[in-house]
């Protein structure tokens, strides 16, 4: 009985040796796995910029794509003037695209187009004088709309594209609702009613998404026009041209005050760079002259502040490969990242992993590191300053 028993015991002792090596082979080995986290800073260093916001109205500022300067005053919707024919212009270009060099489709201008540019004309609103029987490009009728800001041409455009204002106005609306523009209602396609309202912000990031257009962006840089009636034109925005400011949209009456949208960039590490903003609500004797110098001031600001921001050489670590059956492995940036700030910018980043394998070859690219500087989304490869081989058989045997 007791020699049965020794050899039960003996057989279970022998499996139980045969058992553990193989236990041991078929368990799966870990992944190696990434531990990144670069040495960035939390913000840009150096002092914040130094913005000479106007002392009265609102105004925000933005370098599109990287980044905020802020905003100023209460954000709320007040009257916006002629700033309206942003949108109204924004429109016309999104159902009637232009390129480059092309006029586009020809408006006759009607009897009833006249009876508008009178009636406007006799309330002292801005207008550009028409004909019956006129053609007007489209080109040239955006140029009537945006340089000298003819509000008759507001209208003549918006029967022109929907048949009626109030069809127009409501397109209007949609389009700002769509952009996220919350603080935006607009009662007519000129902006002489002061029911037509915004804030700077939402103008701000209207007059962004408007310059992307090339065309867009020519007219409003244009300082004056020749239209068949009207002949030579000027654009109100006097500061176009003259060193800061690129292109705008001026906007004036007496609810409203002074108010301008422009751009003006910065060409910084070879990038172009464009700065947006709007002020609104300039009150005074010259209050459009107020709202174009306080523009200038702040653009000026902004390009002062711009700088090319060095975050990562290419080489440097930004983390470590760890293996369990081997001494740890650095990992380092594939290339240098640069990115366009200023002070007080926030950075901050994050790691995605690529699916890894048991042996990693020298210089294998591991995943990628996502930094972010203000708007700026930069991304770099991540790879092995050495190799990781296959777990050796001792150590499959022996781990625990």
């Amino acid at each position: 009985m007791r020699s049965i028993r020794g050899i039960v015991i003996t057989v279970v002792i022998v499996l139980i040796i045969i058992a553990i090596p193989v236990v041991q082979l078929v368990r799966p080995v870990p992944k190696p796995a990434a531990n990144v986290l670069a040495a960035l800073p939390a913000k840009v260093a150096g002092p914040a910029p130094k913005i000479q916001w106007p002392t009265q109205g609102q105004a925000a500022l933005e370098a599109v794509g990287v980044g905020s300067f802020g905003s100023s005053g209460v954000q709320a919707s007040v009257p916006i003037a002629s700033v309206t024919k942003v949108m109204t212009a924004y429109l016309v270009l999104q159902k009637h695209p232009l390129q480059l060099g092309q006029q586009g489709p020809s408006i006759t201008v009607t009897p009833a187009d006249v009876k508008t540019y009178v009636q406007d004309k006799a309330l002292g609103e801005s207008v550009v004088k028409v004909a019956a029987g006129e053609q007007l490009t489209e080109y040239q009728a955006l140029e009537g709309l945006l340089l000298p800001s003819g509000n008759n041409v507001g209208s003549l455009l918006a029967k022109w594209c929907d048949g009626s204002q109030a069809a127009f106005v409501k397109e209007m609306n949609e389009t700002a609702a769509k952009m996220g523009m919350k603080n935006t209602h607009y009662a007519d396609p000129t902006g002489y009613s002061p029911a037509s309202q915004s804030d700077a912000v939402d103008q701000m990031k209207l007059f962004a998404k408007a310059m992307e257009n090339p065309v867009f962006r020519q007219i409003v840089g244009e300082p004056q026009a020749v239209l068949p009636v009207a002949g030579l034109v000027y654009n109100v925005d006097s500061q176009v041209g003259h060193g800061t400011i690129i292109g705008g949209k001026t906007g004036s009456t007496l609810e409203a005050g002074g108010c301008f949208v422009f751009a003006a960039q910065k060409t910084v590490a070879g990038q172009n760079v464009l700065i947006v903003g709007a002020v609104l609500g300039q009150k005074g004797s010259q209050e459009l002259d107020e709202a174009l110098s306080a523009s200038v001031r702040i653009a000026q600001d902004a390009q002062k502040a711009l700088r090319p921001v060095n975050l990562l050489q290419a080489g440097a670590q930004v983390g470590t490969l760890n293996a369990a059956w081997t001494q740890p492995a650095s990992l380092t940036a594939a290339q240098s990242v640069q990115a366009i700030g200023f002070g007080g910018m926030p950075i901050s980043q994050s790691f995605k992993t690529r699916t890894l394998s048991d042996a990693i070859p020298a210089n294998a690219v591991v995943g990628t590191l996502n930094v972010t500087v203000g708007s700026q989304q930069l991304s770099v490869p991540v790879r092995t300053s050495a190799a990781i081989a296959k777990p050796k058989l001792t150590w499959r045997l022996k781990r625990l």
